[in-house]
């Protein structure tokens, strides 16, 4: 049903349609009526056209000038010519002087193409824009073989939002109602006005037009630096109390929000804040909450009092040396962990496995320092007892006293050489605590020491130094031999290892493969082994090798001949 309209309703109106509009999103046009029967008076004695002329002049003083809007007139020019039809203000920004003066220049004479003037207000329209109204003000209804509602349904169907309003002046409401199709279709409203105390009532209905959400955002700071925090849990209550928003985000949120009044109510770890603040019916400005601080932090982390690394999986404690209250935390991670406790005096205690390190803070909520605390493990004296001269690839015993675990490891190392071991070479040096152990000396001669690993950080808990005398490795074999014929090789030294069969031009360290390792071993205990020659005739040479370290320890050229 149509709604009835006033000269102060009419301002109202068309600044309601528009003044909601953004400015890059929307524009808007009036399709103003100079038809000649704009001439007619209403109940109060004034014609149509100084009505409207009042209601545009009004608008213009009122309305915001940054806004876009347009003017497409007709019958303003030439009697009985529906053709009569003139962008008289093109869409864009304009003075309100500007617009009044338009529409007061308009001189009513003609007929009433309102369809085809709608159409030309499309074209007005920007392709790009994501939101338009376009705003009929007319007399009378379509005399020029046009279809509003037809109009009106391609409007529909465009895919963008399109309104279509109709203001209707001194029109029955049967005549109103055939042009009710166009809002109806369009999602615009229509009005008509017949009295003053119409228009006036239409007044205060159409000035209450739906407020647009504005896109508002929230940021909780740091009251002592203004520095956004990482984390917050938000609560944003309407001003009746009406939730809007509940949950855990960072520091920063952005919020739909009709305008109105609001409560914040935000919390972080060691932080509460809250806020009262307006969202404006367009422009929202942001919203800092500014977050006072509620309990000290302290971060807190563990390294290696020997290595300086950051260590894992600590477990803190802090004690109030004045309350005794303690407040606990298990950091898995290597970074500082935040400990957040009431203000005070501390001791700081924490353990991560045999390791263990303290220290003694004040915390405050003026700042949140950030504290390395060294962490030791208990000293182990681990005694080693082994020989300190050896003869190359002989067996000899080393004894574990006090040892610190099963799972600790004794390794033959060169001196000097790096302390870092492999996971294969602690799995398989494993002594399994206390007690005697048989070790195999090097094949190479030179100094070397034994290391006593502890499993529990893979520190070096005992030392011994440990003379590697070179031992007196001997082979002896025939200078001739028949292809594929058996042979003897005698050989002495002590040294495990292989004695195989090569190529006279074969370098020595080209070592034969795994397999020929295990077919050609030897324990290097002083006795005969048994060769076979190769079956075609030429130049070889035996060798024997370390099997600990491949080393080439003797060779022999011999002769394969028919």
């Amino acid at each position: 049903m149509a709604k009835p309209l006033s000269t102060a309703l009419a301002t109202a109106f068309i600044s309601a349609m528009l003044v909601t509009q953004s400015h890059a999103e929307a524009a808007s046009v009036i399709v103003f009526d100079a038809s000649g029967s704009m001439w007619a008076q209403l109940e109060d004695g004034e014609t149509r056209i100084e009505v409207a002329r009042d209601v545009i002049a009004d608008f213009a003083a009122e309305r915001d000038a940054d806004i876009p809007i347009g003017v497409v007139s007709y019958g303003h020019t030439r009697r009985g010519d529906c053709g009569d039809i003139e962008t008289v203000l093109p869409v864009g920004q304009h003075a309100g002087g500007d617009l009044a003066a338009t529409i007061g220049a308009l001189n009513p004479r003609g007929k009433t193409p309102l369809t085809d003037a709608m159409a030309r207000a499309r074209q007005l329209l920007p392709r790009t824009a994501e939101s338009a109204d376009i705003i009929l003000i007319t007399d009378g209804l379509e005399n020029c073989g046009g279809d509003p509602c037809a109009l009106a349904a391609e409007f529909a169907a465009e895919g963008i939002d399109l309104r279509a309003h109709v203001v209707g002046f001194a029109l029955e409401a049967e005549a109103v109602q055939t042009l009710s199709c166009v809002p109806e279709q369009t999602g615009g409203q229509l009005f008509t006005a017949q009295s003053g105390a119409e228009l006036a009532a239409a007044l205060n209905e159409v000035a209450e037009v739906a407020p647009v959400a504005q896109d508002v955002t929230l940021t909780a700071v740091d009251a002592r630096n203004d520095k956004t925090l990482s984390g917050a849990t938000w609560k944003v209550a309407d001003g009746s109390g009406g939730a809007v928003f509940s949950g855990q985000d960072n520091g920063r949120i952005a919020l739909d929000l009709m305008p109105g009044d609001y409560v914040a109510d935000v919390t972080a770890p060691g932080f509460a804040g809250d806020a009262r603040f307006t969202v404006p019916e367009r422009d929202a400005p942001p919203v800092e909450i500014l977050m006072e601080k509620t309990q000290a932090t302290l971060y807190l982390r563990a390294r290696n009092d020997e290595t300086g690394e950051p260590l894992q999986g600590v477990e803190w404690q802090a004690l109030n040396v004045e309350t005794e209250d303690a407040v606990e935390g298990m950091n898995e991670e290597g970074g500082y962990f935040p400990l957040l406790l009431p203000p005070g005096d501390y001791r700081i205690e924490g353990s991560a496995g045999l390791m263990t390190g303290a220290t003694s803070v004040s915390a405050s909520l003026k700042d949140d320092p950030r504290i390395d605390v060294a962490f030791s493990a208990p000293k182990v004296e681990v005694e080693l007892t082994a020989p300190s001269e050896v003869t190359a690839g002989t067996a000899f015993e080393a004894t574990v006293a006090k040892a610190d675990s099963e799972k600790d490891y004794l390794l033959i190392a060169r001196e000097g050489s790096p302390e870092e071991t492999s996971r294969y070479q602690r799995m398989g040096n494993r002594v399994g605590g206390d007690g005697t152990q048989e070790f195999t000396a090097p094949s190479d001669p030179g100094e070397y020491e034994l290391r006593y690993h502890l499993a529990r950080d893979n520190s070096i808990a005992a030392r011994s130094a440990l003379t590697v005398l070179p031992a007196e490795t001997r082979m002896q074999a025939p200078d001739q031999v028949r292809p594929e014929a058996e042979f003897e090789v005698s050989i002495n030294g002590g040294i495990s290892g292989h004695v195989v069969i090569v190529s006279e031009d074969r370098a020595p360290d080209e070592i034969v493969s795994r397999y020929q390792r295990m077919k050609n071993s030897v324990d290097g205990d002083e006795g005969t082994i048994t060769r076979t020659a190769p079956e075609t005739p030429g130049r070889y040479l035996l060798r024997y090798h370390a099997g600990d370290d491949q080393r080439l320890l003797v060779e022999q050229p011999f002769v394969v001949a028919e």
